[in-house]
C-alpha cells in the first residue's frame, strides 16, 4: 500500500510539472547540448586610435570644404565651452578653506552625492600683491558663465535660508531639527555646512565674465598667482614665511631652516631640493586690485618688507612646518644686541 501511495504521489508531481510546463512535455523548445569550455571564437579587428580617426573620411562621402571644417570645430568646441567667469567673494573670513566653498556646491538633480551645474573649477583666496599676505577676499574660477551664475544664486539662496533660521536671541524660535526640508533643502545640514558668511551680515558676492582686467586675466592664465603656480604648482604644499621688525637675507632664513631640520633630525624640504627656499617678488597693487579690496590701507601707511615662498613635500609637512615657526622668534643673530626682543616669524600655509 505504501508503495502504491508513493508512485501515485510521484506521478501526481510529474503531471503537475506537465501541466505548469506544457512546452518542455512536447518538445516545443528543445535545448541542444554545447560541450563543456566549448568557447564561440570571434575574430578581434585591429582598433586605431580614436584620436586619429577623420570623422569624415574622403571615400564615405562626408562633408567637405568649409562644411567640413565648421562641422569639426563644433564637435570640438562643444564639450570643452571653455568661457571662464569669475566670482568675487569679499568680506569673507581668512580662515575659510577649499572645503568650505566645494561642499555646498549645487548638488545632482537625481543622485545628491553628484556636483551638477555650477561646479567650481578652483578656488584661490586673494592675495596683497604687496605683501602677498592673505586678504579677506576669495576669487572662484568657473568654466562657463552659466555655472557661475548657478553658483552665485544658489549661495545668495542658502545664505537667505540662514539668515531666515538661525537663532539671534533668546525669543528666537528653535532651529528646525534635523530632517526638515524647506525649499528642497535639509535646513538642519545647510546651518551646520554653510560657512561662507555669518547669518548676521550682508553677503558680498559678484560675478565678473570677459573680458577681463589684467589681474583676472592671470588669475585665469596661472590658475592663480604666477610666485605660488609657476614653473610648478606648489599650492597646498608651500608657506609664506616672514620676519616682523628684521629684513634677513634668503640665504640666512634658509640657514636658520635648515639648522632647526638638523636639530629635528629631519631636514625640511628633502623631497623638493635646495632651492625650496624663495623670494617673492612683490609689486605695488594695480587700481583692478584696490578695486575688489576693502581692506586695503594707503601706500604712506606700508612697510617694505620680505617674503619667502618654502616649498615642501606635501600638505602635512607644510603645516607641520607652520605649527613649528609661526610666531617663533627668529634665531639670534651675530650683530643682534644681548638683551634685545628678538624678531618674530610669521608662517602662512598656502592653498
Amino acid at each position: 500500500a505504501k508503495g502504491e501511495t508513493a508512485r501515485s504521489s510521484q506521478s501526481q508531481r510529474a503531471s503537475l510539472f506537465d501541466e505548469l510546463f506544457p512546452e518542455e512535455k512536447e518538445g516545443l523548445h528543445p535545448t541542444t547540448n554545447r560541450p563543456e569550455h566549448d568557447e564561440l571564437h570571434v575574430p578581434r579587428l585591429p582598433l586605431s586610435d580614436i584620436d586619429h580617426l577623420d570623422p569624415y573620411p574622403a571615400s564615405s562621402g562626408g562633408l567637405k570644404g568649409p562644411s567640413k571644417k565648421r562641422a569639426e570645430a563644433a564637435a570640438q568646441g562643444a564639450p570643452k565651452q571653455w568661457d571662464p567667469a569669475v566670482l568675487v567673494l569679499n568680506r569673507a573670513s581668512k580662515s575659510l578653506v577649499d572645503a568650505d566653498f566645494r561642499r555646498i556646491a549645487p548638488k545632482g538633480r537625481h543622485i545628491g552625492e553628484w556636483t551638477g551645474p555650477g561646479d567650481i573649477l578652483k578656488v584661490i583666496p586673494g592675495r596683497d600683491t604687496s605683501t602677498f599676505q592673505q586678504t579677506n577676499s576669495y576669487f572662484l574660477l568657473f568654466p562657463n558663465p552659466a555655472y557661475a551664475r548657478t553658483y552665485q544664486n544658489y549661495i545668495t539662496k542658502l545664505h537667505r535660508m540662514s539668515q531666515e533660521h538661525t537663532p539671534t536671541s533668546l525669543h528666537s524660535p528653535l532651529p528646525p531639527p534635523p530632517g526638515t526640508i524647506i525649499e528642497g533643502e535639509d535646513i538642519h545640514t545647510l546651518l551646520q555646512d554653510y560657512a561662507l558668511c555669518p547669518p548676521s551680515q550682508r553677503i558680498n558676492i559678484h560675478s565678473t565674465f570677459s573680458p577681463f582686467g589684467v589681474t583676472f586675466r592671470r588669475l585665469i592664465e596661472y590658475q592663480g598667482y604666477p610666485q605660488l603656480t609657476e614653473p610648478i604648482d606648489n599650492t597646498g604644499r608651500a608657506v609664506l614665511f616672514w620676519v616682523e621688525g628684521h629684513y634677513p637675507t634668503t640665504n640666512a632664513v634658509k640657514a636658520a631652516i635648515d639648522q632647526d631640520g638638523r636639530e629635528r633630525g629631519l631636514l625640511w624640504g628633502s623631497t623638493v631640493g635646495r632651492r625650496y627656499v624663495e623670494k617673492v617678488e612683490l609689486s605695488s597693487p594695480s587700481p583692478e586690485d584696490l578695486e575688489h579690496r576693502e581692506d586695503f590701507e594707503p601706500v604712506t601707511q606700508r612697510r617694505s618688507s620680505r617674503r619667502w615662498i618654502v616649498k615642501l613635500g606635501d600638505e602635512n609637512e607644510a603645516r607641520r612646518f607652520v605649527r613649528t615657526w609661526h610666531r617663533r622668534p627668529f634665531p639670534l643673530l651675530s650683530d643682534q644686541v644681548r638683551g634685545e626682543k628678538p624678531p618674530v616669524v610669521n608662517a602662512e600655509f598656502l592653498w
